[in-house]
């Protein structure tokens, strides 16, 4: 195991990707901000510097009880009856998987975009191949060629079927061709997709793992995927629809054992730790809102009215008290170099550019003012703040008469 430091800077406003370098498919990832994906974004939201810390660890896990009712198929008692702890958006057959077997009977001759529950497929129809569930029942498609779902889980028939923020799942299930060889031109494409609520109640839908088309064999496939969940949510829907769309021969398939687990890090080996320490700085250029005024005042414009609060700097060290929209120079002999950073009415800091002050006389006290601007009076140069008139002197006068 080992452990890396890395140290980055990220502008105000921007986003920022940090990764896991050990980035491996055996691994998962479980990150200071509760993410357990190998990669994060960051966004500089504040001035400042924070950790993110991201644990690689093996995939040895423990998992809860499956959150859907019945994925294995095995709760099937009443065969007159359609099946409970799922939907479907295709017909159920009422068969007998103990009796009949479905061929003979002439009402289903033909019969297509059906489903049902069965012991073994060759039982279920003559063209199905010599198929059986891992144990009890099979879920077997007809031509799944319309839109739809195949087979559906949702919270109502599952009400253990929640999703937590951050929380790390496992789905899998397996599926198996049943056509004989001669009916294999057009394999199914099963593709499982979850939705579920977001906060603001609108329903979000990803797929749960790469499609799987059914091979020339009609033996069990195994799909297993790891996903995690981005929010807390009570409504949720796990499906498969068949992505062919061919109707007619082929196109069918059966289902057995789906599961859906939370995983648990229990067990879990570490790895390696990495450290990633973001500085988000505000990257806004230099801004041009101070100004000389008389000899030895700096002034910053403050029109507008967004700046609430100021620190001057001299020589890049902040000068002590030094708070307010004016600051006199103290130093009128040696250069020094000057900015202020405003604080603005959102709490974001704007830095004026620096300049270089060199020697020059020192001029009278002055009456700090929010805003000011320069007027000519009776060809006399004055200074207006908001309700009172300086001389350029800074010598308080009275409003001058029209």
């Amino acid at each position: 195991m080992f452990t890396l430091l890395t140290i980055l800077t990220l502008c105000l406003d921007s986003t920022l990707t940090l990764c896991s370098p050990a980035i491996d498919d055996t691994l998962f990832y479980v990150w200071s901000t509760g993410a357990q994906t190998s990669c994060i974004d960051i966004t500089g939201t504040a001035v400042g510097e924070a950790e993110y810390i991201c644990e690689a660890r093996t995939k040895t896990f423990i998992t809860t009880d499956n959150l859907m009712a019945n994925g294995d198929f095995e709760n099937y008692t009443d065969y007159h009856q359609q099946p409970t702890g799922y939907t479907s958006d295709y017909e159920y057959l009422p068969f007998d998987p103990y009796g009949t077997d479905l061929y003979d009977q002439p009402q289903y001759q033909g019969k297509s975009g059906v489903y049902l529950l069965s012991h073994n497929a060759k039982h279920t129809w003559r063209d199905y191949a010599n198929v059986s569930p891992h144990s009890g029942n099979l879920f077997a498609m007809f031509d799944a060629a319309h839109s739809g779902y195949a087979w559906k889980a949702s919270t109502p028939e599952n009400p253990g079927l929640q999703l937590l923020e951050g929380g790390l799942y496992v789905f899998s299930y397996w599926a198996a061709d049943l056509n004989e060889a001669s009916q294999r031109s057009h394999p199914a494409k099963l593709q499982f997709t979850i939705r579920y609520k977001m906060p603001d109640g609108t329903m979000k839908k990803e797929s749960l793992g790469e499609v799987m088309t059914l091979g020339k064999d009609n033996l069990w496939h195994y799909s297993q995927t790891f996903w995690t969940s981005p929010v807390t949510s009570d409504s949720i829907e796990i499906g498969v629809e068949d992505l062919n769309d061919y109707y007619g021969v082929g196109n069918d398939f059966g289902l057995d054992d789906i599961i859906f687990q939370m995983v648990t890090l229990e067990d879990s080996k570490l790895i390696d730790t990495d450290t990633f320490r973001v500085i988000t700085e505000d990257c806004t250029p230099c801004l041009d809102f101070v100004y000389r005024k008389w000899n030895d005042v700096l002034f910053a414009d403050n029109t507008d009215e967004q700046f609430v609060s100021y620190q001057w700097y001299e020589d890049s060290v902040a000068v002590a008290g030094a708070t307010a929209q004016f600051y006199q120079l103290t130093d009128t002999v040696t250069p020094h170099f000057y900015y202020v950073e405003a604080t603005m009415t959102d709490g974001r800091i704007r830095t004026s550019c620096v300049q270089l002050f060199e020697q020059f006389p020192p001029s009278a006290s002055q009456t700090p003012a929010k805003n000011n601007r320069l007027v000519l009076h009776q060809g006399r140069l004055l200074i207006q703040t908001k309700n009172t008139f300086y001389d350029l002197l800074g010598n308080e006068l009275t409003a001058p008469s029209r």
